[in-house]
């Protein structure tokens, strides 16, 4: 009888230290559930639209610090300094590989990301990122050329404009080593991201023989407003920046050129080590709305990986061949490879164009 009582108080206190566990278990996960009262974001100038931060800061009484950045190296530098300082990025395909590789990132718990069910099939578990583990699409376009049609009256539609001397002067070219190189790639009828030595010496014999035609390597926000200016008249840019500055000069024209060109794809990530991942993950399910992001492409003129936005947006856009290149086109367009051991090509290649 003594047993059966020691055995009956032995098991109360089992289950009195397992509910205990239980609801401080639970607490402790509503404890991280609980929105922050900040959220640190680090975006391209103007990529979202004009409501999008305080609308988000009105529904979910979040004060959103908003940095903006010009170039993703600057970007990329930032976030290895100090990886905490930001809850939420935006960077390139190209760039969430890199930031894989080098741990830089966070996985998403995508239990709290429900409207990643609004991203397209085509831009899903993408080489880059397989299984979306660590980014969400947002935004895509090509890279192609701004031109002045007010002083080029001539049809163009190649990327040998870009090394047309009687426009010395007049010409600028992308600050994005992927984006020259693979430009002179392509102008030769090579891959965007070729891995060949002799294919990659042509391309860089050939940005010897355009760089004295440039006025130089520039980020996309001075493309446009020297394109608006026309302190230039010829750029290559991405064609999201480009109808911005056809918003504000009713002469540029934005072209897809006839040899190809590449399919870029930017995303939603969370830097490692983030101090408010939960609300991060709120911010972007939030982005992933249909309302909501189509707001943003009805603004900045990009494409959106989110096939459920469309039926939100402007039919201008959607109809608009360079916004979203027919099939046709698509099918000269290709994405960013890896390039693997090629890298230390480029980068050598682009050294010497910014020290020679």
């Amino acid at each position: 009888m003594k047993k059966k009582y020691i055995l009956l108080i032995v098991v109360g206190i089992i289950l009195v230290v397992l509910i205990s566990s239980f609801f401080m278990t639970r607490k402790s996960v509503d404890e991280k559930r609980e929105l922050s009262d900040v959220l640190n974001v680090y975006n391209w100038e103007d990529y979202f639209a004009p409501d999008t931060i305080s609308d988000f800061e009105k529904e979910f009484g979040v004060k959103v610090n908003l940095e903006t950045y010009e170039d993703e190296d600057i970007m990329l530098a930032a976030v290895q300094s100090n990886p905490s300082k930001y809850d939420v990025i935006i960077p390139s395909d190209t760039l969430v590989r890199t930031m894989i590789e080098m741990r830089l990132l966070e996985p998403l718990d995508l239990e709290n990301i429900p409207n990643i069910k609004n991203i397209d099939q085509r831009f899903r578990n993408l080489s880059y990122d397989p299984e979306n583990k660590y980014s969400v699409p947002y935004m895509w376009g090509t890279t192609g050329i701004g031109v002045n049609t007010k002083y080029i009256e001539e049809d163009v539609d190649s990327w040998n404009i870009l090394w047309n001397e009687n426009y010395s002067g007049k010409i600028a070219m992308l600050n994005s080593m992927r984006d020259v190189i693979g430009t002179s790639l392509k102008s030769l009828g090579y891959s965007y991201s070729s891995k060949d030595p002799s294919e990659l010496e042509e391309a860089r014999q050939r940005l010897f023989e355009q760089k004295p035609l440039i006025i130089g390597y520039l980020d996309p926000m001075s493309i446009v407003d020297s394109l608006v200016s026309e302190d230039i008249l010829i750029a290559q840019g991405y064609s999201g920046d480009i109808f911005v500055a056809m918003g504000n000069n009713s002469d540029i024209i934005y072209v897809i050129p006839k040899e190809g060109t590449v399919i870029w794809v930017d995303n939603l990530v969370i830097p490692i080590g983030a101090k408010h991942k939960y609300t991060a993950e709120v911010f972007i399910n939030y982005i992933l709305r249909p309302d909501v992001n189509a707001k943003i492409a009805n603004y900045t003129w990009y494409a959106t990986a989110n096939k459920a936005a469309e039926s939100f947006i402007d039919p201008e856009i959607l109809t608009n061949p360079s916004t979203y290149p027919s099939e046709e086109i698509r099918e000269k367009l290709e994405n960013y490879q890896d390039l693997g051991d090629a890298t230390s090509i480029y980068n050598k290649i682009w050294a010497e164009l910014h020290t020679t």
